[in-house]
């Protein structure tokens, strides 16, 4: 075959039943039904016109249906990387439809990219795989076009979603799903303000919800990290309407809402879809306790894990920012405390646990109806009906007026109204005043109908409830002693013995101890300790052991001392626990 005849060719509708002459051998994309010259029906789609060998040696023209109308619009690329093609196509519904495709789909038999044509209503013949993936890789369009590899802020004047682009800017969203559906939009603003935001003044807990799902965009502009809420408290209280008007912000709750019960692996993949905007994370009691803080700090650190590739290389990392809503009837500390373990000051603020117990389930102003489940009803029932589009304006209304630039000094401004206690409730005020701030953006916007500050008051008053609820064992410090003492009423005749006495060996032996006047002094062998508070940097131990004044007895900065026992130095922890 010639050069000329190597090349693929696009034939755009025309006028006349019969097609162009063909110069074989070639792909051709047919957008209608037409005729070849010699009077052959071709239906349409993509078709190679061939020529081979029949039995008489003499050649045989054929022409080869390959797929639906599909075309290849231009290259993408993001970064001098991750290439890909911008794909042009007709679904089953005759819709014409965009979807840029990476082109890694395209390695092996490509059965990868087949199977997303084919949920996309690309039509393909089963037996020309290996001619739609040679038709594409043909394709070199002069057209180029920048692709981003996530959703979310591109630059600080272009926010990119699967079926729009907000600002200024050419780019698209260049994904192996295209995943559309997530991001689906239904009924009308006005609905929506009407049905779901018009009842967050005067209920906080719905207000939390709706702000945390507008709060995604905000994450980068202000240089906070992804985290979240967990609503937790029986069920039958409006926390899953909650999650739907979270999710109606940016889609329809079915297709936004994914469950705990995920891998870690599969939810790196739909943070990073779901980039700047929110995660909507369905019954927490159905994760599996071993794995779930793990889960928490690795969908609120924003990286992915890094794998290597079959070549030995290191592929790339999935990044991304989100917003976190989940609900169910424990809470993340009694969820982690399932698999033995205590929850980690780091996890209890990634995702702060806030009570569904208000007045009325989880409402406080019932908005004229007889009682919470009629509340939560209408709620689910105006977030099913009209979804998609307060995220969209509230982006838009970011990028009015140069609204981005002040956004860290609005924020910082809010904050300032709040007063933690130590560094981790600092960092829990930050998130609620992140809220408080998409609140009044969203208010300023015609979004939420409601009195200036409305949406502050709400997160204040969110906070304080969150400062009152966060009992002593659920921080980090009071967890590593009360697991000490735990282990030393439950073993300490078991694992340890009086330290001048002659005992036969231990079985598992922890240390020993020694009476101090009316108390007593427990010594740790260093691997007793660390048996004692698993779960724990046994750095971080000592450091709170310290911290605390239970460490009686050192040698100068080391935090051992050398003692003797049965004839031997052994350096042990000499710990006098404060059970108060």
């Amino acid at each position: 075959m010639t050069k000329k005849q190597n090349e693929s060719s696009v034939v755009k509708l025309v006028p006349e039943a019969y097609a162009p002459p063909i110069e074989r051998s070639c792909f051709r994309v047919y957008d209608s039904a037409l005729k070849t010259q010699d009077g052959k029906n071709l239906r349409p789609g993509v078709y190679f016109h061939g020529v081979r060998q029949s039995k008489n040696g003499a050649p045989t023209e054929y022409d080869q249906w390959i797929c639906s109308p599909l075309h290849v619009e231009a290259v993408t690329s993001y970064q001098d990387a991750h290439f890909g093609r911008l794909l042009r196509f007709k679904n089953s519904l005759g819709r014409w439809r965009e979807w840029a495709m990476p082109m890694s789909m395209l390695k092996g038999s490509g059965e990868e990219l087949r199977g997303e044509l084919l949920h996309l209503g690309v039509e393909i013949d089963p037996d020309a795989a290996r001619a739609l993936s040679r038709y594409i890789l043909q394709h070199k369009p002069k057209r180029q076009v920048t692709a981003s590899i996530s959703t979310g802020w591109y630059d600080d004047r272009l926010f990119i979603m699967p079926r729009e682009n907000i600002g200024e800017g050419d780019a698209i969203l260049q994904s192996e799903s295209a995943n559309v559906d997530d991001y689906g939009k239904s009924g009308t603003l006005d609905g929506w303000r009407d049905e779901v935001s018009a009842h967050c003044a005067g209920n906080p807990l719905l207000m939390l919800g709706v702000c945390t799902a507008l709060a995604g965009p905000l994450l980068q502009p202000t240089g906070q990290q992804s985290g979240g809420f967990n609503i937790f408290g029986r069920s039958s209280t409006g926390k899953s309407s909650i999650a739907q008007a979270a999710a109606s912000v940016w889609g329809h709750g079915e297709n936004m809402l994914r469950t705990w019960n995920a891998t870690g692996n599969g939810l790196e993949g739909i943070a990073t879809q779901r980039n700047d905007t929110l995660l909507v994370m369905d019954e927490l009691g159905e994760a599996d306790p071993f794995k779930v803080g793990e889960i928490v700090y690795a969908i609120s650190n924003g990286t992915g894990k890094s794998r290597g590739s079959r070549s030995g290389g290191a592929r790339s990392i999935n990044r991304w920012r989100v917003m976190i809503i989940s609900n169910g009837e424990l809470t993340l500390a009694a969820k982690i405390a399932e698999g033995n373990k205590r929850i980690k000051a780091g996890q209890e603020v990634r995702l702060i646990d806030i009570s569904a117990s208000r007045q009325h389930g989880c409402w406080d102003d019932l908005s004229g109806q007889h009682d919470g489940a009629a509340l939560s009803k209408l709620i689910k029932h105006g977030s099913v009906t009209h979804y998609g589009l307060a995220g969209p304006a509230f982006v838009k209304s970011l990028l009015e007026d140069d609204a981005m630039d002040g956004l860290p000094e609005a924020f910082s401004m809010l904050r300032a109204s709040f007063t933690p206690r130590n560094a981790i409730e600092g960092r829990a005020a930050d998130r609620f005043a992140l809220l408080a701030l998409a609140g009044e953006i969203a208010r300023e916007a015609g979004l939420i109908e409601m009195p200036v500050m409305t949406a502050q008051d709400a997160m204040l008053s969110l906070f304080a409830d969150w400062q009152q609820q966060r009992s002593a064992e659920n921080s980090e410090d009071a967890a590593i002693k009360n697991q000490l003492l735990d282990y030393i009423t439950r073993h300490g005749e078991a694992y340890f013995s009086e330290i001048h006495m002659h005992t036969e060996t231990i079985r598992d032996r922890a240390g020993w101890w020694k009476n101090q006047g009316a108390e007593r002094l427990w010594l740790f062998t260093s691997d007793g300790l660390r048996r004692a508070v698993p779960g724990f940097d046994q750095k971080t131990v000592l450091d709170v052991l310290e911290a605390a004044g239970w460490i009686a007895e050192k040698e100068g900065a080391k935090r051992a001392k050398q003692v003797k026992v049965d004839g031997r130095n052994v350096r042990l922890y000499h710990i006098l626990p404060a059970e108060d």
